[in-house]
């Protein structure tokens, strides 16, 4: 069997849908499945520092619409199955028509779909016009979270039955960090990019507030910051910018953190959560539905995605006594039982199977 990835980006990253691909690529090696990743150029920046891999193509895209010349040639290649990870762009969406007609069998991850508000008049259209017609051609939908599959139910009902649940699992890391002394002493830590969705704004002012001897740690680059917080940034000397990690620094951080804060509008999942739980850590999160349906809430304090309520509950995490802390870890690390990789690999074997039979 060989399976074609195609994904609109695909570097070392901390998250979001490349840890997904990268992660789904060891279901593929433990099946014994061959695979081919096809990924886009679309990210200069990112794709700059990226390591190229093994059975990684970048295929040059243009405009925001990802559109690809060359995608054609690939998918006039000999494969068995097309997966795709998100539509709504000329990458993902002309792929999907193109294996279709060819008889080809389709599993689509939609992540979640759009999930900002830029273009919002153009992604409205695709939406109401032109999804229904890419589910219809699709075998197979892979959902993360009962949430994000009872989303996509309520708003197409006819697509239930291709719909399947399949989390992300948790795999520990090859080399185990012992947390112990480390640079910035007893610190928060944002492990994500400086994304729009994510709330580092909020948090920044919120933090700002604090006087404690807490740090902030944020693995985001000097430029990610919004211009109006850069006067903050430099002038609180307990606020750190790291950029972009190497999974090694990575792990030392969640090590040794005090507790992963998370303020977000939105998640698709949300790995960052179990990378956290792995080293017993407290969690902060904004109240989002898709945080709730996969972690047990008593290793987490929720907050509203407002200054105030992040302040409030960053003293409230403060307060708690070290056993409270050390308690909420222990419980989020017990957590991380719902995510083994057996489970997961059952499911795609399943799914598989049924689609070349």
């Amino acid at each position: 069997m060989k399976i074609l990835e195609l994904t609109r980006s695909f570097y070392p990253s901390l998250g979001g849908m490349e840890k997904f691909v990268a992660d789904r690529l060891k279901i593929y090696k433990s099946l014994g499945y061959e695979y081919q990743v096809i990924t886009t150029t679309h990210s200069e920046k990112k794709l700059a520092t990226a390591q190229r891999l093994d059975k990684v193509k970048y295929l040059p895209s243009y405009t925001p619409y990802e559109i690809v010349p060359s995608l054609k040639r690939i998918l006039n290649t000999e494969y068995d199955i097309l997966s795709v990870n998100q539509v709504g762009y000329y990458y993902s969406d002309y792929a999907i028509r193109k294996a279709y007609s060819d008889g080809k069998k389709i599993i689509l991850t939609p992540h979640f779909y759009f999930h900002t508000n830029k273009y919002k008049y153009i992604k409205n259209l695709h939406f109401n016009y032109v999804l229904p017609t890419i589910f219809n051609k699709v075998n197979r939908i892979i959902c993360f979270t009962n949430h994000e599959a009872s989303y996509w139910m309520e708003k197409f009902p006819r697509i239930s039955k291709k719909i399947v649940i399949i989390p992300h699992y948790f795999m520990p890391p090859t080399k185990i960090i012992d947390s112990g002394k480390n640079e910035f002493g007893t610190y928060l830590l944002f492990l994500g990019r400086g994304e729009k969705n994510k709330r580092i704004d909020l948090l920044i002012h919120a933090f700002d507030k604090l006087k404690s001897n807490y740090h902030l740690v944020l693995t985001i680059d000097k430029d990610e910051i919004p211009f109006n917080l850069r006067k903050i940034v430099y002038n609180n000397n307990k606020i750190n910018l790291l950029g972009r990690v190497s999974e090694k620094r990575k792990q030392t951080l969640l090590a040794n953190c005090a507790v992963l804060v998370l303020p977000t509008d939105y998640e698709a999942f949300g790995i960052v959560n179990l990378e956290a739980s792995f080293y017993k850590k407290p969690i902060l999160l904004s109240e989002l539905a898709i945080f709730k349906s996969i972690l047990d809430s008593n290793g987490i304090i929720y907050f509203e995605n407002n200054i105030q309520s992040i302040y409030t509950n960053l003293i409230k995490f403060i307060n708690l006594s070290e056993n409270e802390k050390n308690k909420m870890g222990i419980i989020n690390y017990k957590n991380l039982n719902r995510f083994r990789m057996e489970n997961v690999l059952e499911k795609y074997s399943v799914i598989f199977k049924e689609l070349i039979n």
